[in-house]
């Protein structure tokens, strides 16, 4: 069902289904395509996609961090798992400025733990993303010890549960959670929750702010 949380999919779906309707019920069709194309255009065409974008992404600007901090968090979902599964190099998603920073941020505080948090379907042949994350922060230069992964969590709420749990962070503790920036409001609520208090580190903002709307 995954498919269906995706609203570019159901625009998809809405102009298969409108050609469909011009076989069988030409004028509902010639709405039903109507009201598809008009959606494609203000999607693509319009700043509704930023509008939307815009306050997810605001919600946790970057700001002053802390200098003594005892681990960097991370989320999963940079690499592109299923044609990693068939190809002999790591291939990226979207979404790469999460693991880019990484590396940085694990040089600005030597003495922080590298947390990665993120499963791999079990439908997905291949090595886990865990294990491919963890190679990259070591070909990078980053200890094999200062490295941890979490590798069951499917979901953010589960990122956070099973993170927080094997962390077993002290209420006086610093972490630094590093997602992309219109998924941290997610991901800092899904930490609270699981009784995991983090200091956000957005990346990758798609926007810049409501002056360019």
């Amino acid at each position: 069902m995954a498919f269906f949380s995706v609203p570019s999919n159901w625009l998809v779906v809405s102009a298969i289904f409108s050609f469909v309707l011009l076989i069988f019920h030409r004028k509902a069709g010639v709405i039903l395509a109507i009201l598809s194309l008009a959606s494609f255009a203000i999607s693509d065409f319009s700043p509704l996609g930023n509008m939307l974008l815009t306050p997810l992404e605001q919600r946790f600007p970057e700001g002053v961090y802390p200098a003594n901090i005892q681990g960097i968090i991370v989320l999963g979902g940079s690499y592109d798992t299923v044609s990693h599964g068939y190809m002999s190099t790591i291939v990226l998603n979207e979404d790469t400025e999460p693991m880019a920073v990484m590396v940085d941020l694990a040089r600005r505080y030597p003495n922080a733990k590298i947390i990665f948090s993120g499963g791999t379907a079990p439908s997905v042949p291949g090595p886990r993303e865990a294990d491919i994350v963890k190679d990259y922060f070591v070909s990078f230069g980053i200890e094999p010890d200062r490295i941890l992964t979490e590798d069951r969590s499917q979901t953010t709420e589960e990122n956070a549960r099973f993170t927080a749990r094997l962390l077993q962070p002290t209420p006086s503790s610093q972490w630094l959670l590093v997602t992309s920036a219109y998924h941290m409001p997610r991901a800092i609520g899904a930490f609270r929750k699981a009784g995991f208090d983090v200091t956000a580190f957005p990346v990758g903002s798609r926007t810049h702010g409501w002056h360019d709307m």
